[in-house]
């Protein structure tokens, strides 16, 4: 049994889907709610497969999906009652659209106290900012992520992946678990709320916590650690190596295993504070030339075999090829009626005791529209009529 098994989710984000997923793939019931015909825009996000979005395979799979057009007023009478059969209610529209449309949290808890309502905005509901539009890139910027990503004498730099929404979501299905816990022991939900800008400040801890010490703006430092060193990326014969010597002890471990033991004695290199002091210019081409002689496969072998933490930078290709994310399958294949067996990343985190069940596939556009509207007392005469007049 997974811990979630028997917590019913709405799931009303657009173009999103994470903390659905995330919700959903640890045994939650999570109902996705698309507006009739089209759907969510995520299922036509590209890259296209067969006329198919890939992103919509993940991020929905595991999820039912029924469809009601919000803005009807018999649409939003039925919302309201699938969400007093509800635990959890989740959107990420711009802040006052439900509360616009008659469905915002006072009005969902008035008919069921204990929801949780969870929500995901670009600044929050309240300020002034909040009606600012924002997506992930708009979120790097904004939070000082670009600022510090990238190399000194290059413009600010974006991460290569949407790392405000994926932490976001994240920090919200967490928040979510926590608040249903609350709710079941005391009856009284909540709402819950997280932002893209705040979550990139909040992963952005080093950077926030030294600027408040120091008051000085972190600069860029390309792939270096501006206090750790060489914790960096270094080219070999053949590419690229991820090195991150973190201590003075795995420094020693080091320099026995790549034959330069003089190092560790060297007052220019026998600790991290002095290695600081002397890695740009001078330790770093050194690494350089003795890397120029190992392919990325030795260096990464003597690495494992010594246990030093270092590696070659791998393409997606080769990160996919590695046993150890077969042993904790995270590279899992569902099989998707549109897409065909389709890779994608498993469940991040395991519990011991349960055996993990294959994911289920992303649904279809109202796929379960006559199973969970059935259950609300609609029956096939009624739903057909309802189809008809563009309700659902």
């Amino acid at each position: 049994m997974y811990p979630l098994e028997g917590i019913k989710v709405l799931d009303l984000m657009t173009l999103s889907g994470y903390c659905g997923m995330e919700l959903a793939d640890y045994g939650a019931e999570v109902i996705k709610v698309e507006a009739p015909e089209t759907g969510d825009p995520l299922r036509m996000l590209a890259p296209l497969k067969n006329g198919a979005s890939i992103h919509h395979s993940f991020r929905d799979r595991g999820k039912k999906s029924i469809t009601l057009d919000l803005n009807h007023p018999e649409g939003k009478e039925i919302f309201k009652k699938l969400a007093a059969t509800a635990d959890v209610v989740l959107e990420n529209f711009p802040a006052g659209t439900m509360q616009a449309l008659g469905l915002g949290y006072e009005e969902l808890s008035a008919i069921k106290p204990s929801l949780v309502y969870g929500r995901i905005s670009a600044y929050g509901s309240t300020g002034e900012g909040a009606n600012t539009p924002q997506y992930d890139l708009i979120a790097q910027a904004k939070s000082g992520v670009m600022h510090f990503t990238g190399f000194p004498e290059n413009p600010p730099a974006r991460i290569g992946f949407s790392i405000s929404e994926r932490y976001a979501a994240s920090f919200l299905s967490s928040a979510v678990c926590l608040a249903v816990y609350h709710a079941k022991e005391t009856g009284e939900g909540q709402l819950v709320e997280t932002t893209l800008c705040g979550s990139a400040i909040a992963i952005s801890e080093d950077k926030v916590i030294t600027y408040g010490a120091e008051h000085e703006d972190p600069m860029r430092t390309g792939n270096a650690h501006p206090l750790i060193n060489p914790y960096d990326i270094l080219k070999c014969k053949d590419g690229y190596v991820a090195m991150g010597i973190s201590s003075d002890a795995q420094w020693a471990k080091f320099c026995d295993a790549f034959e330069r033991p003089e190092w560790k004695e060297d007052e220019l290199y026998c600790s991290n504070l002095v290695r600081g002091y002397h890695y740009f210019g001078d330790l770093r081409v050194k690494l350089e030339t003795l890397f120029s002689t190992y392919s990325m496969q030795e260096i990464a072998d003597i690495c494992d075999k010594t246990l030093i933490p270092g590696t070659m930078c791998s393409t997606t290709k080769e990160a996919l090829q590695q046993p150890q994310l077969k042993v904790r399958n995270m590279i899992v294949s569902v099989k998707d009626n549109d897409l065909g067996e389709l890779e994608m990343p498993g469940k991040p985190v395991k519990f011991a005791e349960e055996q993990e069940e294959p994911l289920r596939a992303a649904p279809a556009i109202g796929e379960q529209n006559a199973q969970l509207y059935s259950a609300l007392g609609i029956d096939a005469a009624a739903l057909t009529k309802l189809q008809q007049q563009g309700v659902v």
